[in-house]
């Protein structure tokens, strides 16, 4: 039942969807790119789902017979195209799932869409097939690519296509929808607000994880461990928090803000712009141990864990790395 009006963020390129609908200048292939949890498929399921409604809107009305199918995930004329095997999207998806259907006109609405979920999981063969869809569609196709990293595309099937990034959600709003919509304190709010950098994805995973307070102790005792230049320690640390690798994104966001509020806190010691706030006084004394150039190298090397993790570097490894 959601509409444009249920998301938070991504004001402009709202407004450029519904004014394309508005004016009926809705293009055949579009992109939604952003990060793991940034709202991309929300955005793109409900473009899909106005462009099929009834009502002829620029938003679903949620009560018609396409409103309804779509929400039920049996809409006739919006087709998923999916990876058969696990290295991704190949040709023949594409082939079979696209090119061999897009030319039957539509079953009852309006257009035919192609939703391309893992869009940057295509191989190069699979986007060379698409582009030849994409160059001659039908005039009722339309193909919606939801992606990561638009990078990994074929220049010539990027410029074929409208690419909206949807960046980082401002601070504030993923605050006011947390405490209206989850009923969290203000304080609670902020942190998790703050935790997830711009991204309502994880600030719902994080808020809703029964591992999130654990992680978090385990990150504060293994600083504990680094202050003490306990050895044995940390290498056992290291390996319960590597216990963690599906939630590798939460462990290094935590620890990264930890460390940002441990540097504010030696910088100008002001609590209003502390994230962990009901960890003030442990902050603290963190502060007080930890020197600015040992802080700056944690920092440096959970950046570079975060980039690593991304293509497959050994998890636990750089856990024990990142500590010593």
């Amino acid at each position: 039942m959601n509409s444009f009006n249920d998301i938070v963020g991504h004001e402009e390129i709202i407004k450029h969807i519904r004014n394309s609908i508005k004016m009926d200048k809705v293009s055949h292939a579009y992109m939604f790119e952003g990060e793991e949890g940034i709202g991309k498929k929300l955005l793109a399921s409900i473009f899909a789902k106005t462009l099929q409604c009834e009502a002829g809107k620029d938003e679903p009305c949620n009560s018609c017979s396409s409103c309804k199918s779509f929400d039920s995930l049996n809409h006739p004329d919006i087709k998923y195209v999916v990876a058969t095997k696990k290295a991704g999207i190949g040709v023949d998806d594409i082939r079979e799932q696209l090119n061999m259907d897009i030319h039957i006109k539509p079953y009852r609405y309006k257009y035919k869409i192609y939703m391309i979920e893992e869009g940057d999981t295509m191989t190069p063969q699979a986007q060379n097939a698409l582009l030849k869809t994409i160059e001659e569609p039908p005039h009722y196709g339309i193909i919606i690519m939801i992606a990561h990293n638009s990078s990994r595309f074929l220049p010539t099937v990027l410029s074929r296509c409208v690419l909206l990034s949807l960046k980082a959600i401002e601070e504030k709003k993923i605050k006011a929808y947390l405490i209206e919509n989850q009923n969290l304190s203000e304080a609670e709010a902020h942190m998790y607000a703050s935790i997830s950098r711009g991204n309502i994805g994880k600030a719902k995973t994080f808020l809703t994880s029964i591992e999130f307070e654990d992680i978090r102790n385990d990150i504060i005792y293994a600083m504990e461990c680094i202050i003490e230049e306990n050895d044995l320690e940390i290498l056992e640390i290291a390996k319960k928090i590597g216990e963690y690798k599906e939630k590798a994104d939460m462990v290094l966001d935590l620890m990264m803000t930890w460390l940002r509020d441990i540097m504010i806190i030696k910088e100008i010691n002001d609590e209003k712009y502390i994230i962990h706030k009901d960890k003030y006084k442990t902050l603290l004394k963190h502060g007080q141990l930890l020197s600015y150039n040992r802080i700056s190298v944690l920092m440096s090397r959970i950046e570079d864990m975060q980039r690593n993790i991304k293509v497959n570097v050994n998890y636990q490894l750089s856990l024990e790395t990142l500590f010593f």
